[in-house]
């Protein structure tokens, strides 16, 4: 018996401490930031994008490399191609106009060779590679811009269920008070005290407590499944979130910004647009390239490729090309204004994406100093009416009171703590924003 006690102990000691080992604990907003850098889908795909414009730009250094083939082939000629030769070239005493069937060749023809080209002059391959470096400069601002984004959902989930936690605790107290206002208002009713209505209200102050508990607590577990999926957690995987929010609510608004990566994108979707544009226009360009080619041929009737007494054959050549396309129907004209007015777009979107940035920043500042001083109003007035609804009490018990008076200025609380609430809402997510911003 003793010995199964201590098995059981054991067991769910063990089943204990795996959960705990496999318990993730956030403390605060970066580090779900630094997690999700390595875990989110969606900033992980962009950091993929970045790796791929980076062999791009590698890639588009090659061009500069020489083109180098090699080749080898056997051919049997089954039949021979037949030739018709004036006569008189074979035999002198033939007939003017006589003519002899001959086949030149032999059955089975060997050949291997290398060629090598190198371009001289190809300005194409110079704008491309000027693309491919703005192109990868672009995905590392795409990356930031989503980091970005993915922030700000992260944070918003965060402080989310931080706020629900605190509006369960404000739930919670109003709970313990409307408990004991009603079990009061219900002995007077019983008493004959007090009417049905002002039961009825002392029954609504406590519905509406438990509503707000209710609804935090359903909205704080929402929060934090949202924050799972966002973190590539899966439903079973147990996520911890601690902090004190009190804590958690202020940001140093002086602290310069980062450059903005919406901003830093718009730039480098020009640069790139220029680049395209660079390469449309090198087009008319003439075309230089060197070439050489070295082959070697051996010819047999009988099937002998690694033996024989056969010799091989070289030939090679080295030639300077120059090819210069004078007319192509337009399309060259037309591909250069298109990619012209790429151009201008992406430095309209440039230009608008700074002014926008500056406006944006400066309403930033100004947003969070509003939340600020609305939260820290909020819960003053909230304070303020508690200790209100204290007083009224103690006047109700001192018969000076009505309870209608009690009852109406604890619903005036309930008011003010949800005005409270959203209040230090908005104030949460200025301050999120801010920080990115700094970030």
């Amino acid at each position: 018996m003793l010995l199964k006690k201590v098995f059981v102990t054991v067991f769910f000691s063990l089943l204990l401490l795996k959960q705990l080992v496999a318990q993730t604990t956030f403390s605060s907003v970066e580090e779900i930031w630094s997690y999700a850098d390595a875990h989110n889908i969606t900033i992980r795909n962009a950091a993929y994008e970045l790796e791929k414009a980076n062999a791009g730009r590698k890639q588009s250094y090659m061009a500069f490399l020489p083109q180098v083939g090699a080749s080898a082939s056997i051919t049997d000629n089954i039949n021979l191609q037949t030739t018709l030769l004036p006569s008189i070239i074979i035999d002198r005493n033939a007939t003017v106009g006589q003519v002899t069937a001959v086949q030149f060749g032999q059955k089975y023809i060997y050949q291997a060779g290398a060629t090598a080209q190198l371009d001289v002059l190809n300005l194409q391959t110079w704008f491309n590679i000027q693309v491919a470096r703005e192109t990868e400069a672009l995905s590392m601002a795409s990356l930031d811009n989503t980091r970005k984004t993915i922030y700000r959902q992260l944070a918003a989930q965060y402080y989310s269920y931080l706020l629900m936690k605190e509006a369960e605790q404000l739930a919670r107290r109003s709970m313990s008070i409307t408990d004991s206002v009603y079990l009061s208002v219900q002995h007077k009713y019983e008493e004959g005290l007090v009417n049905e209505s002002n039961v009825d209200l002392a029954k609504i102050n406590r519905s509406r407590a438990e509503q707000a508990l209710t609804n935090a607590t359903y909205q704080a577990a929402t929060a934090l499944n949202n924050l799972k999926g966002l973190l590539n957690f899966g439903i079973t995987e147990s996520v911890s979130l601690s902090g004190d929010l009190n804590m958690k609510i202020s940001a140093d608004e002086n602290m310069s910004f980062t450059e903005d990566p919406s901003v830093k994108q718009a730039y480098y979707q020009a640069k790139v647009a220029l680049g395209r544009y660079k390469v449309s226009n090198a087009a008319y360009i003439p075309l230089v390239s060197i070439a050489y080619s070295n082959t070697t041929q051996r010819n047999d009737n009988s099937f002998e490729p690694f033996g024989g007494n056969v010799p091989w054959y070289p030939a090679s050549f080295l030639s300077f090309r120059a090819s210069w396309n004078l007319f192509a129907g337009g399309t060259r004209w037309l591909q250069a204004r298109q990619n012209k007015i790429g151009w201008y777009e992406s430095k309209l979107q440039y230009d608008n994406a700074q002014k926008q940035s500056a406006i944006n920043d400066d309403n930033l500042r100004l947003a969070y100093r509003r939340t600020q001083a609305l939260a820290a109003q909020g819960y003053n007035i909230m304070a303020l009416s508690l200790d209100n609804y204290r007083h009224i009490s103690e006047r109700y018990d001192a018969g000076i009171a009505t309870l209608d008076d009690r009852l109406n200025a604890f619903a005036d609380y309930i008011n003010y703590q949800n005005q409270y609430l959203n209040s230090l809402s908005d104030a949460l997510v200025q301050v999120y924003v801010l920080r990115i911003r700094q970030r």
